[in-house]
């Protein structure tokens, strides 16, 4: 037997459970749970099934499942994925939890130990931070003085954005020391169409980019097709990114909420099971263990509906 299902059935067994409680608790199918505890990994539909099983069952048990985990991936040759670290406990030496990837707060100008930050008063970094001061108060002035007038109706002149640049210029360079340069005049902004001459006749080049509503879109990809008649809708959901979501079996809600990374989700309906899902891509489908893929992109919302009569 492998050393982790015989883990799995020993914890199972002293805590008086058959596999029929087991899986009406956990949701996870019970032949599922059989093959977790064989070491069957190969009767489950992908490994994500495997590692998303083998983490909520062992937690269903009061078992730490990262060292499971990386005894399966070890099994497999994998590597091991990386531990999920704990938040420290708060108590009143200790009010916030601290993240360890991620500072609490970076001072940026403050006296530490009785030195100054070297980034203001001194060195290349406190002159750029004055030159942009600089470069900004003189901009809001110019823009205050071309305008202002504009909006009353008073005229103002047509180059005043070409004006501003220039001054922001001239007092970058008096600040720094460095010799004024004029500024070259951008390129046309691309229209999304241009021409060229064919035989003498000029001929428009149309843009085929994202943003041009002619483009083709690119194709989806094609699911596996399912029998037009099911006994039953075997649901399977492997959550690959957070995501908002809801199922309905047969006409009752049985899941409305925020569903998280790895969560793995399993349900039967006897005549119909629909999904509705705030992230489409974060929602991975399997039907009477026919993988069907994630539901669409990133972000975008979906409902879809399975019937035992297609």
């Amino acid at each position: 037997m492998d050393e982790i299902g015989h883990i799995l059935r020993e914890a199972r067994e002293n805590k008086g459970l058959t596999l029929e409680e087991a899986q009406a608790r956990t949701r996870i199918n019970a032949r599922y749970l059989t093959a977790l505890e064989n070491g069957q990994y190969s009767a489950l539909p992908t490994p994500v099934h495997v590692r998303g099983f083998l983490r909520n069952y062992a937690r269903f048990l009061g078992l730490d499942p990262q060292p499971l985990l990386s005894r399966y991936a070890a099994g497999q040759g994998q590597d091991a994925p990386p531990p999920v670290p704990e938040a420290r406990e708060i108590t009143p030496d200790n009010p916030l939890v601290e993240r360890q990837d991620q500072p609490f707060f970076d001072p940026v100008n403050m006296e530490v130990n009785g030195k100054s930050n070297p980034g203001l008063g001194g060195g290349s970094g406190g002159i750029l931070q004055i030159v942009l001061i600089v470069a900004l108060v003189v901009a809001l002035a110019l823009i205050a003085n071309r305008f202002i007038p504009i909006l009353f109706g008073r005229g103002g002149g047509d180059n005043a954005v070409q004006e501003v640049g220039d001054a922001v210029r001239d007092a970058v360079a008096q600040v720094t020391g460095a010799t004024a340069t004029p500024t070259a005049t951008p390129p046309p902004a691309p229209t999304g169409e241009s021409s060229i001459v064919v035989d003498g006749t000029e001929q428009p080049i149309i843009s085929t980019g994202r943003n041009n509503p002619g483009a083709a879109p690119s194709p989806s990809p094609t699911r596996p097709p399912l029998p037009a008649t099911l006994d039953e809708v075997r649901l399977n959901l492997d959550i690959l990114e957070r995501t908002w979501l809801e199922v309905t079996i047969d006409g009752s809600v049985v899941y409305s909420g925020i569903a998280k990374t790895d969560d793995t989700f399993d349900w039967t309906a006897q005549q119909e099971a629909k999904i509705v899902t705030g992230n489409a891509i974060g929602v991975y489908v399997t039907i009477n263990d026919i993988a069907l893929g994630t539901l669409g992109g990133r972000g975008e919302q979906h409902e879809e509906v399975w019937r035992t009569t297609q």
